[in-house]
């Protein structure tokens, strides 16, 4: 499926359909993560700065996401959570159409930085995140837990 045939809209709390995109994506996150990488969606989400964007297919807005990301921003530095996409999606390039429209979001907003942790061992991640132009910055032993080794990344966003 070509990926203009997706969308990607922000989940802002306190409508219905926010709850459901909410509770669909803790579904997500709980079939995808180990519990302790879980993220507190309804504690984090109450904070002004954090972010949560669902993608859907663009026919089907009202159906359950595929994709998610995270992100909070700090002046004009964002970090990025989470990105996760359903593993029946995987494979079809949506977390670098999601990654590419962030940074063109962040650079109209005047962000200047993109940064993430990931867990070196996770090559997919690691890919995804050198194909749009993320490098290494940081490197934390034991950050994840015994032996699971955090690679802190970046991406420079240039004025638009």
């Amino acid at each position: 499926m070509p990926l203009e045939n997706f969308r990607t809209l922000r989940v802002s709390p306190g409508t219905q359909w926010a709850q459901n995109m909410i509770a669909a994506v803790q579904k997500i996150e709980k079939r995808t993560f180990p519990a302790t990488e879980a993220f507190d969606f309804d504690f984090e989400l109450k904070k002004n700065n954090t972010i949560l964007m669902c993608t859907f297919e663009s026919s089907k807005p009202e159906s359950e996401p595929i994709a998610y990301m995270v992100y909070v921003r700090i002046k004009r530095i964002a970090l990025l959570h989470k990105i996760c996409v359903v593993e029946a999606r995987r494979h079809l390039g949506i977390a670098k159409w999601m990654l590419k429209s962030l940074q063109a979001l962040l650079q109209k907003q005047g962000c200047d930085e993109l940064q993430l942790w990931v867990d070196e061992n996770r090559g997919a991640a690691m890919r995804v995140y050198s194909s749009c132009g993320f490098g290494p910055l940081q490197k934390v032993e034991n950050y994840y837990g015994p032996g699971r080794t955090a690679l802190k990344m970046t991406l420079e966003i240039s004025p638009g």
